[in-house]
């Protein structure tokens, strides 16, 4: 099982309650399916990122998948990483994510994964 996969395990169960962190257990999923995505998509640039480059953000990095892989591929990956992200950060005039919006998006990463 690949490093990826073992945070989205740790996520899932996270989300099962297993590590009773009560309402802070879904944005912690979400901080660990999102460092699970954003490792893959390092795997996933590695081929076509020099090292004269320096260091690219993930936005940049999920455009360019769009170009090298195809639109499909990118425009999940922008969705997903921006649905994680915006539920990683608490905002006062927000709702906390809910389980099942954060378990979705557990299993969006896992089908980026596999594709």
């Amino acid at each position: 099982m690949t490093g990826g996969g073992k945070l989205l395990d740790y996520a899932d169960r996270l989300l099962d309650g297993e590590f009773g962190l009560g309402a802070r257990g879904p944005r912690t999923a979400a901080l660990l399916a999102r460092t699970a995505l954003e490792d893959w998509l390092d795997e996933q640039s590695a081929p076509w990122l020099s090292s004269t480059v320096g260091h690219p953000t993930t936005r940049s990095k999920i455009v360019v998948l769009g170009a090298v892989r195809d639109g499909y591929v990118g425009e999940r990956t922008r969705r997903v990483w921006h649905g994680l992200s915006r539920a990683v950060h608490h905002h006062a005039y927000e709702l906390q994510p809910s389980i099942h919006e954060i378990r979705s998006l557990v299993g969006a990463v896992r089908e980026l994964q596999q594709q």
